[in-house]
């Protein structure tokens, strides 16, 4: 069965793109019958490229996009969609989080009542320096409120510059070190936190405290970090003054010297910034 040439080429001459590449080449109809499965497939890819307004690919899993290239023969080529944000995470490390698929896929919410802590985030973002001091950020406020989902776009942000994180779900690593004491898991997790370039401990006053967790890991946390200039960032639903009341009591003791002593170290490690806005869990 004979083809009209004009046939086979006329859709696929109606993307601009394709046709602009043949008339910079001088391609004619017969070249691009013989390379067919190409254009067709370069066509294809335009369409879905053409709509796509970045953040997720449909096209490619590694957000790559196609060309057409003429040297001895006509070929696709791939290159880095300009479009889509690619988050490198092997420089994110996420610890007991039970919904981190839930948690990367909320959308961005900004509004006034979330200014503040915006800000706060793009100032961390844009001063922080490996090496130097930079004040973290202490997020506090009610339940449902985006804490976490705020502190997550800030690692987001800078795992874009290479930067690594390692973001924490304080109670249930708190669980986990009850558990471990006699593992000999301890030690080791206990420096992984010590040493992360940036440390988020997210829900802190959530977990069940005793002198132990207080004395023995949280404290040396802190000490290490204000030391070795790491900054730290945390959210809880409470303030500095009613966290101080939480680590000031254990089911043994009440200890105010010792509150005090996390207390003043953390006000000088971070910036304690308010969230007020609705619950977004309901």
């Amino acid at each position: 069965m004979k083809y009209d040439l004009k046939q086979l080429t006329e859709p696929i001459l109606q993307d601009a793109l394709i046709r602009d590449f043949c008339q910079k080449h001088q391609l004619n109809e017969t070249d691009v019958v013989n390379n067919l499965g190409t254009f067709l497939a370069q066509k294809e890819n335009d369409s879905v490229c053409s709509s796509c307004k970045g953040k997720t690919c449909k096209l490619d899993p590694l957000g790559m996009q196609t060309k057409l290239a003429f040297g001895n023969k006509i070929e696709l080529v791939y290159f880095p969609c300009p479009k889509i944000e690619i988050l490198d995470k092997s420089h994110l490390e996420m610890l007991f989080f039970p919904n981190q698929e839930l948690l990367e896929n909320q959308k961005l919410v900004v509004n006034e009542s979330r200014g503040l802590a915006l800000k706060s985030i793009m100032n961390f973002y844009d001063h922080y320096q490996k090496g130097s001091f930079t004040k973290g950020i202490f997020l506090h406020g009610a339940f449902g409120t985006g804490k976490t989902f705020l502190m997550m776009q800030l690692a987001n942000k800078l795992i874009k510059k290479n930067v690594n994180v390692l973001m924490v779900y304080y109670p249930d690593l708190v669980r986990f070190i009850k558990s471990s004491i006699a593992t000999g898991e301890l030690e080791k997790t206990v420096n992984r936190l010590k040493y992360a370039e940036v440390l988020i401990l997210d829900d802190i006053g959530g977990e069940s405290n005793s002198a132990f967790i207080r004395d023995e890991v949280f404290g040396p946390i802190l000490q290490f970090r204000l030391a070795s200039n790491l900054p730290l960032c945390m959210t809880s639903n409470y303030d500095f003054d009613l966290l101080k009341e939480h680590f000031m009591e254990t089911k043994d003791e009440i200890n105010k010297m010792k509150s005090d002593r996390l207390i003043e170290r953390m006000r000088y490690m971070m910036n304690q910034i308010k969230l007020e806005d609705k619950n977004y869990r309901v």
